[in-house]
Parts: C-alpha cells; sequence; structure tokens
C-alpha cells in the first residue's frame, strides 16, 4: 500500500515540476521597450567604469535594464541574422545585439543607423567578456 501511494506522489511531482519547466521554457521574453531603464549612461563612462574595477561594474550593471548613449562605431549582421552595433569602441566598446523581434519591425530604423553619429540603445546588459555586451537591445533614438 505505501509503495502505492509513493508512486502516485512520485508521479505528481514530476507532473508539477515538467509543468513549471514548460512554462518557463515557454515565457514569452519580456519587452525590452516597456521596461523602465534602471541606468541612463554615458557609452564612454560605462567603458571607463568597467575598466577600472570590473568586478564592482558587474555587480552594479549585470542583468540590469540599462539606456546607453554614444557613438555608433560598428554596424554589422551575424551570421544566423542578428543585427549587432558597436558603441565607442569597436575592439573593446559596447556590443549591442537587437532583440530579433524588434528588428524584424524596425529594419529602417536600423538602416538609417550610419557609424559615427549618436545612438541610444536599451537593453539587458550581460557584463564584461572583452567588451561590454547588452542583449537583447532596441534603439531609442
Amino acid at each position: 500500500m505505501r509503495i502505492k501511494y509513493a508512486i502516485i506522489l512520485a508521479l505528481v511531482a514530476i507532473a508539477i515540476g515538467a509543468s513549471v519547466g514548460l512554462k518557463m521554457f515557454f515565457k514569452p521574453h519580456a519587452d525590452i521597450s516597456k521596461l523602465k531603464s534602471e541606468f541612463k549612461l554615458d557609452a564612454s563612462n560605462l567603458i571607463t567604469e568597467f575598466g577600472q574595477d570590473e568586478n564592482t561594474a558587474t555587480t552594479k550593471y549585470s542583468e540590469k535594464i540599462l539606456e546607453i548613449s554614444g557613438k555608433l562605431v560598428a554596424k554589422n549582421k551575424l551570421p544566423n541574422g542578428t543585427d549587432l552595433l558597436v558603441l565607442e569602441d569597436e575592439m573593446q566598446g559596447i556590443s549591442c545585439q537587437l532583440d530579433s523581434s524588434w528588428a524584424s519591425a524596425n529594419q529602417s530604423v536600423i538602416q538609417s543607423l550610419e557609424t559615427g553619429n549618436p545612438v541610444t540603445v536599451k537593453g539587458v546588459c550581460k557584463g564584461y567578456l572583452m567588451e561590454i555586451k547588452v542583449s537583447p537591445a532596441i534603439v531609442l533614438k
């Protein structure tokens, strides 16, 4: 009798775990354009902050919504079709991977961006790995 209840309890636990896992897996990602920016920064200041103390800057900005203004130095398309914008310094600047759903709906905005001009990007900071990573991101202006 105890084995029967143990099997039923295990099956219920597996079903609950599977349903929570599936719900999290299929949860739509947050719409960056509707989220409030936690920090509004100049790109060069953000690069300087990470350069001076990477650990402190990572703790402060990682997984936070940032609004970053700076000079666009490169506009690329990755092999998987994702648009990538680089701010301030092509080698050690800020790499902004644009949100795919936003990018597909705003190709005219992306096409109008010219290197050398100022741009403001809003996105989730993923930390520092050779450059500051921001993904997903959208262009504000």
